[in-house]
């Protein structure tokens, strides 16, 4: 949870707030600026498929350390920055080890420690990152007026090693088994077996043990990648802009930084929602669900002109992300096991990040081109029903492909 909370530094909702400060004190458009994210969350999500194989070498503690000081340093880089290609290096630094590496390591520890009680263990960690969407957005904000953004990112590199690296070094382990015990509290070999898949495959199968290259075998893989990818462009995309779109709609910049608040707590009850149901319905149809809630997401922001509707917007985007967030980190072992997960991950993850890049640009290039948001919102409209279809029709591993499963 601490982990998921700190790899806020790294995250949209905070960058966000910086966006008008880059804008205005170095002299960039917006279109440049989210051009410049768009490569350096590209290169990061490059990046993050050789995070995840040296996750399975050296496991969770020595990367986790190496991404909190790495996300410090990262920080302290931008509050120097001049010129574009800077900005470009700082990007890349706070998007591989905040929006990769953080979570993706967080999720495998808790993933690999827990099996029956995995989805609701992920949606529990998972508030760290949800206090931090309601939290880091303010924090920022209140730093940047008290000491300008230059200095307020210096901060926000001591508050990251400060909150992460002790507690890291003192408590994190590899596996359960490392230190002589089993996953869930289990008592015996009975209790490993009771392996939940999300309601595609009966709870009392063996647990899998796919490699990466079995698991790039199987169409599920893909399908679920599309289905994942688009909640990451479309999503990513809305809260890069979230803060200007409600400006131009004659909201202040505190009351867009402030939706941010009411997103926290609808984004910790979607991912117990999620957590509740992943064990009654099959996870690929909750990202189908996700996809369709995303199309009234952004009818609301849409549609929006009074304050109580700028909250609803939040409290619908929050639910959504939480519900859809907690399928996506689930499903991976589920499906695939865990001994090479920081591996299949790595990759996944890839994809994630990479439509997650795209985000932001097509929104500001309409804005740029039209002078309004409004275009770019009814083209993210119509995606999310198209790829809903991707996560239906996924199936599972088992069923989709004729690899064998090594138990």
């Amino acid at each position: 949870a601490l982990g998921n909370f700190t790899s806020a530094a790294g995250q949209t909702y905070t960058f966000s707030v910086f966006q008008e400060s880059f804008v205005v004190d170095l002299n960039i458009s917006a279109t440049s600026i989210a051009g410049l994210y768009l490569f350096g969350s590209v290169t990061a999500a490059v990046l993050i498929i050789f995070v995840g194989r040296y996750l399975d070498l050296f496991g969770p503690r020595v990367l986790f350390v190496f991404a909190t000081i790495c996300l410090a340093l990262g920080a302290l880089w931008l509050s120097s920055v001049s010129s574009a290609w800077q900005l470009y290096v700082g990007f890349v630094i706070m998007r591989t080890m905040g929006q990769g590496a953080l979570p993706l390591i967080s999720s495998n520890v808790v993933s690999i420690w827990f099996i029956r009680k995995r989805a609701i263990a992920i949606a529990v960690s998972a508030l760290g990152g949800s206090l931090a969407t309601g939290v880091f957005p303010i924090y920022s904000a209140l730093l940047i007026d008290a000491v300008g953004w230059r200095n307020a990112w210096i901060v926000i590199g001591i508050t990251v090693c400060v909150l992460l690296i002790l507690p890291v070094v003192v408590f994190i382990r590899s596996t359960p088994e490392s230190i002589g015990i089993l996953p869930d509290g289990d008592n015996d070999e009975s209790g490993s077996q009771s392996y939940d898949r999300g309601n595609d495959i009966s709870p009392r199968d063996p647990e899998p043990s796919w490699t990466l290259k079995e698991a790039a075998r199987t169409r599920t893989l893909w399908l679920l990648v599309i289905a994942g990818s688009t909640h990451s462009l479309v999503g990513t995309g809305l809260m890069f802009h979230q803060v200007s779109i409600m400006a131009g709609k004659g909201f202040s910049s505190a009351i867009g930084a402030s939706v941010f608040a009411v997103m926290a707590p609808m984004l910790i009850a979607g991912q117990f929602l999620s957590g509740y149901l992943s064990s009654r319905i099959p996870q690929r149809y909750l990202l189908a669900g996700g996809q369709l809630m995303m199309v009234i997401t952004i009818g609301l922001l849409l549609t929006a002109t009074n304050i109580w509707q700028i909250y609803l917007y939040g409290a619908v985007m929050g639910l959504n992300w939480g519900l859809v967030m907690n399928a996506v980190v689930t499903i991976w072992p589920n499906y695939y096991g865990r001994r090479n997960l920081g591996s299949i991950r790595g990759v996944t993850n890839f994809w994630f990040m990479t439509a997650s890049a795209l985000g932001p640009l097509p929104l500001a290039l309409s804005l740029d081109l039209t002078g309004s948001y409004t275009p770019g919102l009814i083209i993210y409209s119509v995606i999310p029903p198209l790829t809903a279809l991707a996560a239906i029709f996924a199936g599972s591993p088992s069923a989709t492909s004729s690899t064998s499963i090594n138990h």
